[in-house]
């Protein structure tokens, strides 16, 4: 066999085996290497419902730790003031964090991997998820918008080089609201 030949299937053959491996590697990182835009903003679960809502609007987050004593209490999101709050806006002034928010909340210890908060966000239906040390003190709040960006940022090709429209896509039978 030509040498060149051997050499392009031996680099080939590494290159399919190195490809196999580069998921399971990348998704070991600790979480605290994601690249998180606001690590977390804090509000006291006696804080009134308009002041967590102007809080998170001022730092563009979509949720909030909850912390009482400088511990975890809960977790209040876009979603519990969306459902919880929304018919009754009028008592957002009044109502407290506490009433709404999700308390003890699932969370993940320091050092976790990126593939431990995948698993524990996808069997939860999370869509934040806070990084906690042994005594329940937030470090980091991670999100699936922490996780895609670390995705597209090391596979950008497995990502970004998809077919605008997958052959195999069908229409939903309902329109998606956004």
């Amino acid at each position: 066999m030509d040498p060149v030949k051997e050499e392009l299937a031996r680099l080939e053959e590494e290159l399919d085996s190195a490809g196999a491996e580069l998921p399971e590697v990348a998704l070991q990182v600790p979480v605290a290497e994601l690249h998180m835009r606001n690590v977390h903003i804090e509000i006291s679960p006696d804080a009134s419902i308009r002041a967590a809502i102007d809080l998170m609007v001022a730092h563009n987050v979509g949720c909030l730790a909850a912390v009482r004593g400088g511990k975890l209490a809960g977790i209040l999101s876009e979603r519990d003031i969306l459902r919880k709050v929304a018919p009754d806006f009028d008592d957002a002034d009044t109502r407290t964090v506490s009433e709404i928010m999700t308390a003890d909340p699932g969370v993940l210890p320091s050092g976790s991997t990126v593939a431990d908060a995948i698993r524990v966000m996808h069997e939860g239906h999370f869509r934040h998820l806070p990084i906690v040390d042994a005594e329940r003190v937030v470090e980091a709040v991670v999100s699936v918008r922490n996780i895609l960006e670390y995705v597209v940022d090391h596979f950008p090709s497995e990502v970004l080089n998809l077919p605008p429209h997958p052959v195999d896509r069908k229409p939903m039978a309902t329109p998606e609201g956004a």
